[in-house]
């Protein structure tokens, strides 16, 4: 869609951290850390990952080699299967960040997934559903289950926000209606002060509160925890 190279370009989804420079002793930037999960065993008794790095193209072993040495699980593929990793990581991006940012008190991501689980889960059934539609790419069978154990084991402390520089490559990316999406956004820039700077795909509906209860300290408005 946008010009890059297929097969033979090497691209990598990026399950690292990235540590600022001086956030380190001595004024250096920290190692970087693996921020795979694993979630279990498969019916083969494999380990099943989530979060994990991957890498195509002519050099993906390299890059392989390279992370692996370093304490950082990355796996090789072909170019249709790192395309479905790379939405993969893109629905999760967008839509943790979304869903967790229109709240009235800071909301990290392993918040959203503790309790807005069904508006996270309904909007990246939409936006799946446009990847199908609209690029023809289907995501590999179980993201639900990775997104949210990718949320529940690295998201504490890693809050939502919505950056309005942000916008054209986090979210407004995806294909089709995203008709969920736009409510959310167009929410957080009526109701909450974000995104001032964006156009926002206007929607016919309007969102004028939240579905679901507001979360009050460790539990939700209508007293479950």
């Amino acid at each position: 869609e946008f010009g890059l190279c297929r097969d033979a370009m090497t691209q990598v989804v990026v399950g690292f951290s990235l540590p600022k420079l001086g956030s380190g002793l001595g004024g250096v930037a920290k190692k970087p850390e693996d921020l795979a999960c694993m979630i279990g065993n498969d019916s083969q008794g494999d380990e099943k990952w989530a979060g994990e790095s991957v890498a195509c193209g002519k050099w993906n072993g390299a890059v392989a080699g390279r992370l692996n040495a370093n304490g950082i699980r990355c796996k090789t593929v072909f170019y249709r299967e790192w395309r479905r990793a790379m939405w993969e990581r893109a629905l999760y991006d967008a839509v943790w960040n979304v869903v967790g940012a229109v709240r009235d008190e800071q909301t990290d991501h392993a918040d959203v997934a503790m309790f807005f689980e069904l508006e996270a889960s309904d909007m990246m059934w939409e936006l799946a559903n446009g990847l199908r539609g609209g690029l023809a790419v289907t995501l590999i069978y179980g993201f639900e289950d990775r997104l949210f154990s990718i949320a529940e084991t690295r998201g504490k402390d890693e809050q939502c926000e919505l950056i309005d520089e942000m916008f054209d490559y986090m979210l407004n990316v995806f294909p089709g209606q995203c008709r969920m999406l736009w409510e959310y956004c167009n929410y957080a820039k009526d109701e909450r002060g974000l995104l001032q700077s964006v156009n926002v795909p206007s929607v016919p509906s309007h969102l004028g509160e939240l579905p679901s209860p507001m979360r009050q300290g460790n539990l939700r408005a209508d007293g479950n925890i």
